[in-house]
């Protein structure tokens, strides 16, 4: 039987939950948080919100929290346009050059596995530090490991030939346990670190992949989330959005517009660091 929350239970328990696990659950929009805390309360077998309260004293609860709320991006290669355009800019701005990508938001491997893919056959994966952002030990360990959904690989191949790879599909994947495996021996320049977009690197990056991340919070954090972006970028950076988010008018003055479509943005060479 399906949780019934009240307005001030979800608001409630959105302080409670940022509070305790340091992330921003307070600006969630609230269909979200209810419909996911909904979900995880069924799953878990909890009945009121002072019991998750008291389980996420437990570390492997708070993690499986987080992990739950990470919702994941099943596919390679989605927006086969969008890696199309990123493939050709990297291509032209940074091969043979040593430059960082920064992934502040990863809920599943496939936009890690898709990146390292391009940069694979651009021959600029050597050239590359990346860095991966991950609210749940749980899924850092997932990623690492290249575990992705077997169910999609089908949609997985069909998005690598809108993608017009160079490569049959298969030479990046292995033979796991469960299915197929992301080869990682692609990912020795990938670093990962605990936390979301909040929890920004120490040196500034060239690329910042923050698609598809601004939808579940709140209009007013949309701002919060890309000033903490643009401060870690570069200038002369680039700043990829989701194809339904985009750089309102403030940030005119600060980025170009590579691609309207694919929510491509330059930041100008004459902004300061």
């Amino acid at each position: 039987m399906a949780v019934n929350f009240s307005i001030s239970e979800i608001r409630e328990l959105s302080e409670q939950l940022s509070l305790k696990l340091n992330l921003p659950f307070r600006y969630m929009t609230h269909s979200f948080l209810k419909r996911r805390l909904g979900m995880f309360f069924d799953k878990q077998g909890i009945r009121k919100p002072a019991q998750l309260i008291e389980q996420l004293e437990n570390r492997d609860m708070s993690d499986e929290l987080c992990y739950f709320f990470s919702v994941n991006t099943t596919e390679l290669f989605r927006d086969a346009g969008f890696w199309r355009h990123l493939r050709k800019l990297v291509s032209a701005n940074y091969c043979g050059n040593s430059f960082r990508i920064w992934l502040p938001d990863v809920a599943s491997g496939e936009e890690l596995f898709s990146l390292l893919i391009l940069l694979k056959e651009i021959d600029c994966l050597d050239n590359a530090h990346i860095v991966v952002n991950s609210t749940s030990d749980k899924r850092i360990e997932q990623i690492s490991k290249g575990c992705l959904s077997v169910k999609k690989m089908d949609v997985n191949a069909y998005n690598y030939k809108r993608f017009e790879g160079h490569e049959n599909p298969e030479t990046y994947f292995i033979d796991g346990d469960n299915g197929f495996m992301f080869d990682t021996t692609l990912m020795h320049n990938v670093s990962f670190q605990k936390g979301g977009i909040e929890n920004a690197p120490d040196e500034k990056m060239d690329i910042i992949l923050l698609r598809n991340s601004l939808l579940y919070y709140i209009r007013d954090y949309h701002e919060t989330i890309k000033d903490m972006a643009d401060k870690a970028l570069v200038s002369g950076g680039l700043m990829c959005l989701g194809v339904k988010e985009q750089l309102p008018a403030p940030y005119n003055e600060r980025f170009e517009c590579l691609d309207e479509k694919e929510k491509i943005y330059k930041k100008f060479r004459f902004i300061k660091d």
